[in-house]
């Protein structure tokens, strides 16, 4: 009897040293201390030795998500004083986008981020919302640009940089609409460029920022389980 219960004893011991530490790592890495941050959304920021710029709800848990639900993306640009001369187009450091251009960079991002996140492999594209499905929403918010708005009217026929934006992605509950993560980026297109053709190569800026976004997603994904893993 005192041999049985010995063995209940070690085998308990056991137990608690190799499975406990499975179950604390399991847990979503948040920050913690001055880092830990709550949005007004009640995301947590995840520690930023993990993850640059993201937050999640603290109970995350993403593995019976397997497919994703494409939602339009938006675009938001940042208010810059207009100018009013070739001289000081010259020196200014950004620039008021113009019409024809912001609706270039809609279209272009919208094109961009709806194919790379076809091409998500942990995750299925659907078009219905679902208990398994993912609501994933691409932004550019505080968008500014380093092109003239009329390029043949200025002195400058190269341009130091052409976008700078900050990219987010936003991933919800698709029948709920709760929002289950957020991630941001900012990034800068350095060059040179021609000034007058950044309008014809702004696709090749975006299916960058769009890739950008669905490895944030991916990342996200292997913090809480997501994409069907186990």
């Amino acid at each position: 009897m005192k041999r049985s219960l010995s063995t209940k004893v070690v085998a308990a011991a056991f137990t608690l040293v190799f499975l406990c530490p499975a179950q604390s790592s399991a847990q979503l890495p948040l920050a913690a201390g001055d880092d830990a941050e709550v949005t007004p959304d009640g995301l947590h920021r995840v520690d930023a030795a993990v993850m640059g710029a993201a937050w999640v709800q603290p109970d995350l848990d993403l593995s019976h998500y397997d497919q994703v639900l494409f939602w339009p993306t938006a675009v938001q640009f940042r208010e810059v004083r207009e100018v009013r001369s070739a001289r000081s187009q010259d020196t200014a450091e950004a620039f008021p986008v113009g019409p024809a251009l912001a609706d270039r960079l809609r279209e272009s991002f919208a094109e961009a981020f709806h194919e790379a996140l076809s091409g998500v492999g942990s995750y299925e594209l659907t078009e219905q919302p679902g208990r398994n499905v993912l609501l994933i929403r691409g932004l550019l918010t505080d968008v500014i640009s380093g092109v003239p708005p009329d390029a043949a009217g200025s002195t400058l026929s190269t341009v130091r940089w052409a976008w700078e934006a900050t990219l987010v992605l936003e991933i919800r509950d698709s029948m709920s609409d709760e929002v289950l993560a957020r991630t941001a980026d900012r990034n800068r297109v350095d060059g040179p460029f021609d000034a007058a053709l950044v309008g014809a190569i702004t696709q090749n800026f975006t299916e960058g920022w769009s890739q950008t976004l669905v490895q944030r997603l991916d990342e996200v994904s292997e913090l809480a389980g997501g994409g069907g893993r186990r």
